[in-house]
């Protein structure tokens, strides 16, 4: 698990607000928003599955649509789903980190896209 703030803010639509991003390579979710802050842009979408946490509990998993992240000043667009998350904003797992072709540098706790 690497825990960083690689992201500085996310936007749906216009509006930008600064997120707390958790960058887990050992989940191997879809990205995912808090649903607080989901309900905050407007990212209400229908339940579209589940997945069940380590202590055995249900999570309920919402569409929350097309998200625009800031990384390294690129804007950068992404698919989420919504999760009553309790002590992030944002949680990037594995598809996420090969999808985007991320490097992550333990020693300095940051990453970087690959172009």
């Amino acid at each position: 698990m690497f825990a960083a703030m690689v992201c500085t803010a996310v936007a749906h639509g216009s509006e930008w607000a600064k997120a707390r991003v958790l960058v887990d390579s050992g989940s191997e979710h879809s990205p995912l928003i808090s649903q607080s802050m989901a309900d905050k842009s407007g990212l209400a979408g229908p339940i579209s599955g589940g997945a069940t946490q380590v202590d055995g509990a249900f999570l309920p998993l919402r569409d929350g649509g097309n998200v625009d992240m800031v990384l390294n000043s690129k804007i950068v667009s992404q698919n989420f789903l919504s999760a009553p998350l309790s002590h992030y904003d944002v949680i990037l797992g594995e598809p996420w980190l090969r999808d985007n072709k991320i490097i992550m540098r333990y020693a300095h706790n940051v990453i970087w896209q690959m172009t």
